[in-house]
């Protein structure tokens, strides 16, 4: 990991707490503060898949420390999906449905496809 990558994400978490701490923020602007928090996992997840998917990177972590590292990740992602659930089971209402087309039956195909159900 480089140095300025360090840097770089110092500086963005400062940018966050920046952008969450303002005293009365307007609709707009704690959306902004989303999106930027989930800017910020992606480019997370974006470096550790270019790590783990290196093996020659890989291969100099000892068992103990990728042993952890699974244990962390694992703990992190847990909690971020459960909050996930609980934010789609609380507000799933607020969010459009996506009617699916039922299955065609055999009999019902009319050659124009295989008759699969699809999402519009």
């Amino acid at each position: 990991m480089s140095d300025r990558w360090i840097d770089e994400s110092e500086q963005l978490l400062k940018r966050l707490t920046n952008l969450s701490s303002k005293e009365k923020r307007d609709r707009l602007e704690i959306v902004n503060t989303i999106l930027f928090a989930l800017d910020l996992l992606e480019r997370s997840l974006q470096g550790w898949r270019i790590w783990v998917r290196n093996l020659s990177i890989m291969s100099q972590f000892s068992l103990e420390e990728l042993i952890d590292m699974e244990k962390t990740l694992q703990e992190q992602s847990r909690s971020f999906i459960e909050y996930d659930i609980e934010a789609s089971k609380k507000w799933k209402d607020k969010f459009p449905q996506v009617p699916v087309i039922r299955e065609r039956k055999p009999e019902e195909e009319d050659g124009r496809g295989e008759g699969r159900g699809i999402y519009v």
